[in-house]
């Protein structure tokens, strides 16, 4: 590392240049490349109609979030508070249809307005490197507790019923009890002390203290979000699962809610979310838990006579986009392939994966290319209540005759919602994210002011 104000050599470089095994290295290397115009139309005869049915759900809830975090002050760049920021919009599918008159072609602004006024925001602020939260012994400590402070409160209830929290969705994902094996703050296993349940969480028991370090263990903890939280270390990564785990668990908080409350409106409802469905990093194991959830609330609607909801997620960059974009002008309007684990391993990822996803993936993905054009990576739940690493279930989850008429159901909702502003985009993702995304500026210098002043740094 540099010292402040001192520059690079403008020849240090050239040692890498000339270095033999950097070359070797380069030539070993396979990656992801554009197709040629033979290989994209051979590519492009795999894909098929996209079956079409009309289908228009009477709500559509779309969710979206964004982290931000940054160094708070210039003369300690290793101190950092982060935030976190979910979206969820709720559209009335009805009302949109009529935001156009059919005597004109404009959109009623006062209509929009009203729509813009059903998005509820959950706001979150978590203490990374170098803060030191409730006097904690550790930064980690006080990085857990925050977590459960927040994760615990009102703000992520969704009705009077104090189980429709996000501590309670962990609770029942785990089919009412949550059990971590060793304590987070010393690290010490959960059998020491002859008491082989002493971190298993139940309702009302959400809290434990270690008998070997005094510290309290938390039901949040089970996320396991703070591995990687150091004393010193940047906290981005940290402050980019837990937004991953909280959008995926609010929304399972909601839907929960209506499956017991209301589940004839969750039957007519459509639920979009910003991204692939997945959970990464240390949270990634409640993605079993999840793809059990859906497949346990599509069943209870199911024997109440109701057919499921639409969840689906949609991936703006990544791979899959990246490749579709490079193949898309090749494929016919209105067409879709299933991207099974040979597709994959052939034409996008460079690594040969037999169950890809499998830790982590709750949702089979799909490429989509609407009548108008725009191209789509299309996730929807797998099928099943339980996931295995067997080549079996690899099959089964891209067998698109297990998802019925979900295919038809989620193409609809995408024909209906295509949005023309930006590339290949959807109204209700749109919405969630001007509500949920934090600009660099002005939002991120007015965060960085809060922040200084609350911490007391002139």
């Amino acid at each position: 590392m540099p010292y402040s104000r001192e520059r690079a050599s403008k020849g240090g470089h050239s040692d890498i240049v000339k270095n033999p095994d950097v070359i070797k290295f380069l030539d070993d290397c396979d990656y992801m490349r554009q197709p040629d115009e033979n290989e994209a139309k051979t590519i492009a005869k795999s894909y098929t109609p996209a079956p079409s049915s009309e289908f228009q759900p009477s709500m559509v809830l779309a969710s979206d979030a964004s982290p931000y975090s940054q160094p708070i002050s210039g003369k300690f760049p290793s101190t950092q508070v982060g935030y976190v920021k979910v979206s969820m919009v709720l559209i009335d599918v009805q009302k949109f249809n009529a935001l156009i008159q059919p005597s004109s072609r404009f959109v009623d602004p006062f209509k929009v307005a009203e729509m813009h006024r059903n998005a509820d925001a959950f706001s979150f602020a978590l203490p990374g490197s170098n803060i030191r939260y409730k006097k904690a012994k550790s930064v980690k400590d006080g990085f857990r507790l925050a977590v459960w402070e927040q994760l615990s409160d009102d703000r992520t209830r969704f009705s009077k019923d104090s189980t429709f929290t996000i501590r309670g969705t962990l609770l029942d994902l785990g089919g009412g009890s949550v059990g971590i094996k060793k304590c987070p703050s010393c690290d010490s296993s959960m059998s020491m002390g002859g008491n082989s349940d002493k971190f298993v969480f139940t309702v009302g028991n959400e809290v434990k203290t270690c008998p070997d370090c005094g510290e309290r263990v938390y039901l949040t903890d089970s996320l396991r979000i703070h591995e990687q939280i150091s004393d010193y270390g940047d906290c981005t990564s940290a402050i980019t699962r837990f937004m991953n785990a909280i959008e995926h668990l609010l929304l399972a908080t909601f839907v929960r809610m209506l499956v017991k409350h209301q589940p004839k409106s969750l039957s007519e409802m459509a639920f979009i979310v910003d991204g692939p469905l997945a959970v990464f990093g240390q949270p990634a194991s409640i993605s079993f838990s999840l793809m059990a959830l859906y497949y346990k609330v599509e069943s209870e609607l199911a024997r109440r006579g109701y057919q499921p909801p639409i969840i689906i997620g949609l991936q703006k960059d990544g791979q899959v986009m990246e490749h579709a974009r490079s193949i898309e002008p090749y494929l016919e309007p209105n067409s879709y392939r299933v991207l099974d684990d040979e597709y994959r391993n052939r034409y996008i990822s460079p690594v040969n994966n037999n169950n890809f996803g499998y830790e982590t993936y709750f949702g089979q993905d799909f490429i989509f290319k609407t009548n108008n054009g725009r191209i789509f990576s299309v996730a929807i739940p797998y099928p099943f209540e339980t996931r295995s690493a067997t080549l079996s279930f690899a099959k089964e989850k891209a067998n698109v005759a297990n998802y019925g008429n979900k295919l038809t159901r989620a193409f609809d909702l995408i024909r209906h919602f295509q949005l023309d502003l930006y590339e290949n985009s959807v109204i209700p993702i749109a919405l969630a994210h001007r509500h949920a995304s934090i600009s660099l500026v002005p939002g991120g210098k007015v965060l960085d002011l809060v922040t200084r002043h609350g911490l007391g740094i002139n």
